[in-house]
């Protein structure tokens, strides 16, 4: 039987991740709901796919009253920070898997604590794609002997432009010309203040040592096209290094390609039957 999904977010990463159920790319898998309160972006995409999900919503409430609501299985947040936050605690409570890719909505410890009280008392799960970096796995199997991680993303200034830290800020991004070490601090500071950029440092700080613990930097660089990301781990039996170059998504410069691809191969496995791979 199909696993019935609904998208909230119709962005870069909810559109891919629809339009690879729609091509029949994740075998098992159903397109049942798409959501989202910018209705401009909801009719978009209904409009491209051409398996047409069974209901559109901008209303949560709406949504989660609805009869089709009622079958689905897993709902995939694609949206932000604050629709993880403002969303999926009620989504468990209501007893459906849900998907997070906004993972920094975890620094927010009250929120934090909530989803693992709800995993606690319920038998729901909480999916967290590896997103634009790779090495979750060999993190979490040290974390108790890591002394240290640092975290280095690079993007350009199109990347960084926008982001809530430079609200504040005499730093007008557009006139970086050079090279620039433009933040440093722990990874709660960091989902804050660039909370489209650095989902990585949430994704690394829950599979290591803490948001508290997990250090930051960010540089911008007006000479790359690309995202990158370094994470630099010491620990107990040595240390390591991991590094990634990633395409930013065509529809979204603040998101890398393969954030993407990720959630949709967590979809995959999801949704699989047979082989699993990886811890």
């Amino acid at each position: 039987m199909d696993i019935k999904v609904a998208i909230i977010g119709c962005g870069a990463i909810g559109r891919e991740i629809a339009f690879s159920i729609d091509a029949q790319k994740i075998p098992n898998c159903k397109l049942s709901i798409i959501f989202d309160i910018d209705i401009q972006k909801l009719e978009l995409l209904y409009n491209e796919l051409n398996n047409k999900p069974s209901s559109t919503f901008n209303n949560f409430n709406e949504l989660v009253l609805s009869n089709d609501y009622q079958n689905v299985n897993l709902v995939i947040e694609a949206a932000s920070v604050k629709a993880a936050q403002t969303y999926m605690a009620t989504i468990l409570e209501q007893g459906k898997d849900v998907m997070i890719m906004s993972i920094g909505a975890f620094s927010d410890p009250a929120f934090y604590e909530t989803l693992i009280q709800l995993l606690a008392d319920t038998d729901r799960n909480v999916f967290l794609p590896s997103g634009a970096i790779g090495g979750a796995d060999i993190i979490r199997s040290v974390k108790d002997y890591i002394d240290d991680v640092t975290i280095v993303t690079t993007k350009s200034n199109k990347s960084l432009k926008g982001a809530p830290y430079f609200y504040n800020k005499d730093i007008d991004i557009d006139t970086i010309k050079e090279r620039k070490v433009i933040f440093e601090g722990n990874a709660i500071d960091a989902i804050k203040g660039f909370p489209s950029n650095v989902n990585i440092s949430a994704l690394v700080s829950l599979a290591g040592i803490g948001f508290e613990k997990t250090r930051v930097k960010i540089v911008v660089d007006p000479k790359i096209i690309n995202n990158q990301h370094e994470i630099h781990v010491k620990w107990k039996f040595g240390c390591f290094q991991i590094k990634v170059d990633n395409m930013p998504s065509p529809d979204n410069p603040k998101t890398s390609y393969l954030a993407i691809l990720s959630a949709i191969e967590c979809l995959r496995g999801i949704c699989a039957k047979n082989l699993k791979i990886g811890s």
